[in-house]
C-alpha cells in the first residue's frame, strides 16, 4: 500500500526487521561446562557409593573370619561371594551392555536370605508375590531389592510385600509410618544403613536404574515402585 506526505510524493513505509537473539558462543560453551561438571559429580558420588557397599562387605567378611565356628566361616564365603559379584555387576552396569532376562524371584530370594537374621530379630513378615523378569542384570536387581527391603525394615515395618503390575511394575510395600510430605523429595538421597548387606540406600537403588534407563520413584506414603527399560 503506498502512503503521501505532504508533499505528495509516494512511498513505502521502511520495513520493520526482527531481530533475533542467537546464543552467544559463551553461553554456550558455560551450559556445556556446566553439564560436564555435573555428570563429574554424579560420577564421582556413584563411585562413592559403591565403595561404601565394597567395605560394607569386607567388614562382614572380617568379622566373621574372626569367629572360628563353621558359621563364621560360612558368612565369611557368602559375604566374599557378595563381594564378586558387585564387581562384575559394577562392570557390567558400566559397560552398558543388553543384559538377559534376570530371575526377579531368585534374585529377591537371595537378597531375604542375606536378610533372614534381621527380618526374624525384627519378627518381620514378609509376603512375597510371584515377580516377572526384569531386563537388568542379575546381580543389579538383587542389590535393588535387598536396599529397599531393609529401607522398610529401618523405617519400623513389621510386613512387607513385594509384588508386581500387570506393566511390570515391581513395588516394594510396607506397613511402616511411611514418608512425610515434606520428605519425599529427597528421599533418595544418601543414609547410613543399620543393617548388614544394605547400606547405600535408596540412592544406590536409582543411580542403578536410571542408568539402564529405567526408574524409581515413590507413591506416598510407603510403596516404592521401580522398572527396567
Amino acid at each position: 500500500m503506498t502512503h503521501t506526505h505532504a508533499y505528495g510524493d509516494g512511498f513505502r513505509p521502511a520495513a520493520t526487521r526482527t531481530m533475533i537473539a542467537w546464543p552467544r558462543q559463551e553461553d554456550l560453551l558455560v551450559d556445556e561446562l556446566a553439564g560436564l561438571a555435573r555428570a563429574y559429580a554424579e560420577s564421582q558420588a556413584f563411585v562413592s557409593l559403591l565403595a561404601h557397599e565394597l567395605r560394607t562387605q569386607l567388614k562382614l567378611t572380617e568379622r566373621a573370619l574372626s569367629s572360628a565356628g563353621a558359621d563364621g566361616l560360612e558368612t565369611a564365603r557368602d559375604s566374599t561371594r557378595t563381594v564378586q559379584e558387585l564387581v562384575e555387576t559394577i562392570l557390567e552396569l558400566e559397560r552398558n551392555q543388553p543384559a538377559e532376562p534376570a530371575d526377579t524371584g531368585a534374585a529377591l530370594c537371595r537378597a531375604l536370605n542375606d536378610l533372614r537374621p534381621a527380618v526374624e530379630h525384627l519378627q518381620a513378615e514378609i509376603v512375597v508375590s510371584k515377580l516377572p523378569p526384569l531386563l537388568l542384570p542379575q546381580g543389579l536387581v538383587e542389590i535393588v531389592l535387598r536396599n529397599l527391603v531393609v529401607n522398610a525394615l529401618e523405617a519400623g515395618a513389621s510386613r512387607i510385600e513385594v509384588f508386581a503390575r500387570p506393566d511390570r511394575t515391581i513395588c516394594v510395600r510396607d506397613n511402616g509410618p511411611g514418608v512425610a510430605l515434606e520428605q519425599a523429595a529427597t528421599i533418595f538421597g544418601v543414609y547410613s544403613s543399620k543393617l548388614s548387606g544394605g547400606g547405600l540406600g535408596l540412592t544406590l537403588c536409582r543411580e542403578i536404574l536410571r542408568r539402564r534407563g529405567g526408574d524409581i520413584w515413590l507413591e506416598l506414603p510407603s510403596t516404592f515402585s521401580f522398572r527396567s527399560r
